[in-house]
C-alpha cells in the first residue's frame, strides 16, 4: 500500500477539489516560503492539508479556515510542525472551498488519513469525500 492510497477503504465518488501547487507544478514546502503574503491567501477561506515525505511519510494535519494566509503563518511558527521538516520536508496544499462544505471535507480527510496531529472540525457534519493531493 502506497502513502497516497487509502488502503482497503471503500469510498464514495470523491470530488477533485484541485489542491493548489506552485507555478512549477510541485507542492509547496511550508518552510521554504519566505513570505506567505506572496501566495495572496490573506482573507481567503478554504481547507488546507500538511504532510511530510521522507522514509516514513505521513499526513500531519488538515484544517478549515476563513483565512488561509493567517493559518499558514501560524503553522510556520508551530515548533511541533517544524520538527517534521527534518524528516522529509513539510509539504502543504489548500483548496478555496465555500464555508458550508469545509467542515465536511476536513472530517473526511481526518477520518481517512489518520493524521499525526488532531484535526479540529465539527464531527456532526457528514464527511465529504475528496481526492487527496498526489
Amino acid at each position: 500500500m502506497g502513502f497516497w492510497s487509502l488502503g482497503s477503504i471503500r469510498q464514495p465518488k470523491a470530488q477533485d477539489i484541485k489542491w493548489r501547487k506552485s507555478p512549477r507544478g510541485d507542492y509547496y514546502r511550508l518552510f521554504m516560503i519566505d513570505d506567505v503574503s506572496e501566495l495572496k491567501l490573506d482573507g481567503v477561506g478554504g481547507v488546507y492539508i500538511l504532510w511530510h515525505g521522507g522514509l516514513q511519510p505521513s499526513w500531519l494535519l488538515a484544517g478549515a479556515t476563513e483565512d488561509l494566509g493567517h493559518s499558514f503563518s501560524e503553522l510556520m511558527d508551530d515548533p511541533d510542525i517544524r520538527e517534521y521538516d527534518s524528516r522529509g520536508h513539510v509539504f502543504m496544499s489548500w483548496s478555496p472551498i465555500v464555508d458550508e462544505f469545509r467542515e465536511g471535507v476536513v472530517h473526511f480527510i481526518a477520518k481517512h488519513t489518520n493524521p499525526t496531529f488532531e484535526c479540529d472540525f465539527d464531527d456532526r457534519e457528514d464527511p465529504i469525500p475528496v481526492l487527496l493531493p498526489r
